[in-house]
């Protein structure tokens, strides 16, 4: 018996405390809603829930599973964030003995943008911009300087981009000539699972040796492409062609140049002549749907679960239509003048924010089109005007990941005179372009103020959040 009672006597004086934290040292995002707190022993639930500390806070849910305690966020994390989990002063279900004092850190994503250059050393050449620290920002080329990007999408670990770009030695339609390729950034969220890799490693994807490749799209899951591709030899041979992990292209003969992919990348929704075609990329390759007499679809919800489509209507307004995945259907708004883009508030899906457009009277009497942003809540029928947008018909906006802040940018065009311009999507020059940094306000405040400020980043254009 003596054996026994020493092992047990042994085993009293292990201390009672936090076995496990999941997210103890590591970089989080916003695929990371849930962190749990695993105790040697059976613990004092109420007693953790009163003492469990998180600064700066972070609201959430608690629930348990035996001696794991689950916490469920409520919003997304703020990326560039240091926290701090404290938990101390708890007691054991059974007897007095209170936990031993447990201290840990975990830190948010890195706040990083990807743009385009578009001036000297950095011009038509993808780049890495880390704002995590405003005063002092870091910047990574991570293309060469043989290559002119045309357009490019992010991974969602951010650990890779994909991207179009042509050579501009090359003495033919440099357009015609563009390729797929990825980029690794140099970020890994989770080096225990993955080998880290440097930043600038290219892979060629897709060539351009019998098609054009146009236009293309990655699904926020990471695991659809879709690519827009024409014959060079038969411009009627146009259609949408679908990669998926193991990098087989296939053609879905269908054909559009407007189109997004749903999130969880299982369906895509298509602008065709006379409606929206909605596609799945499932199983059952010919279920599809028609919606008809709108114009293009615009972006998904975070969960695929609501579509925002712009609808042709016979008063030649337009209208912004939110519909859900039973294919119901609500007018969000109505305007007699073009619906540029619309993204949905990652935090709250009941929020958009609208690039919409109005027209103004200049100085010289003309009247012409002045972009603005606008927030919209889509339970309340809520729609404030942020920003105007002056000179500004190209702009595209970024959504960042937490929900605080846009990204958007403003390019000055002229007409193509060197084979080494960049190119808008109407095949203008850009001459000078401008990214800015656009603080959200929050709308969860009472008497809140909707008067905002942009920030000048930095010179580049089509600017885009890392996940």
């Amino acid at each position: 018996m003596l054996p026994i009672l020493t092992l047990l006597t042994m085993g009293d004086q292990v201390p009672f405390q936090v076995q496990y934290f999941s997210w103890e040292g590591k970089k989080v995002g916003v695929k990371n809603k849930t962190f749990t707190l695993s105790f040697n022993r059976p613990v004092n639930t109420s007693s953790v829930e009163k003492n469990l500390i998180i600064e700066p806070p972070l609201p959430g849910r608690i629930s348990w599973q035996g001696r794991t305690l689950i916490y469920t966020l409520d919003d997304p994390p703020i990326y560039g964030t240091n926290y701090q989990i404290k938990l101390e002063n708890v007691q054991l279900s059974y007897q007095d003995e209170e936990i031993k004092s447990f201290v840990s850190l975990f830190s948010t994503r890195d706040r990083v943008l990807a743009y385009i250059g578009i001036e000297g050393e950095e011009k038509g050449r993808l780049i890495l911009y880390n704002i995590t620290n405003l005063s002092q920002p870091q910047k990574t080329i991570l293309t060469p300087p043989d290559l002119i990007v045309t357009n490019f999408k992010i991974y969602p670990n951010s650990e890779k981009i994909i991207f179009s770009a042509f050579e501009p030695n090359l003495r033919s339609n440099e357009l015609a000539t563009q390729e797929l390729y990825t980029v690794t950034t140099g970020f890994n969220v989770d080096p225990s699972k993955t080998p880290s890799q440097r930043a600038g490693k290219l892979k060629r994807i897709l060539d351009a040796q019998e098609y054009q490749n146009i236009n293309f799209a990655l699904s926020q899951n990471g695991e659809v492409i879709v690519v827009q591709r024409v014959n060079h030899r038969n411009k009627n041979d146009e259609s949408l062609w679908l990669i998926k992990d193991n990098n087989k292209i296939i053609s879905l003969g269908i054909p559009g140049s407007e189109f997004v992919i749903a999130p969880d990348g299982k369906s895509l929704a298509v602008s065709q002549q006379g409606g929206i075609r909605m596609i799945s990329l499932g199983g059952d390759g010919n279920n599809s749907r028609i919606f008809a007499n709108y114009e293009k679809p615009l972006s998904f919800s975070p969960f695929s679960e609501k579509l925002l489509l712009v609808k042709d209507n016979v008063d030649y307004t337009r209208s912004l239509v939110v519909v859900d995945k039973n294919g119901e259907n609500k007018e969000v708004f109505r305007s007699p003048y073009p619906i540029l883009g619309c993204e949905f508030e990652p935090r709250d899906e009941q929020v958009i924010y609208c690039l919409k457009t109005d027209v103004i009277q200049g100085e010289n009497g003309q009247y012409r089109p002045e972009p603005f942003l606008s927030v919209i809540n889509l339970k309340e029928g809520t729609d404030f005007p942020l920003l105007a947008l002056p000179n500004s018909e190209n702009v595209m906006l970024s959504m960042s990941p937490d929900g605080v802040a846009l990204l958007f940018d403003q390019v000055v065009t002229t007409s193509p005179q060197s084979s080494t311009d960049l190119l808008t999507t109407e095949k203008q020059a850009i001459a000078d372009g401008q990214v800015w940094l656009l603080p959200l306000p929050d709308l969860k405040e009472e008497n809140k103020s909707l008067k905002i400020q942009p920030r000048e980043l930095i010179f580049g254009f089509k600017p885009q959040w890392l996940p």
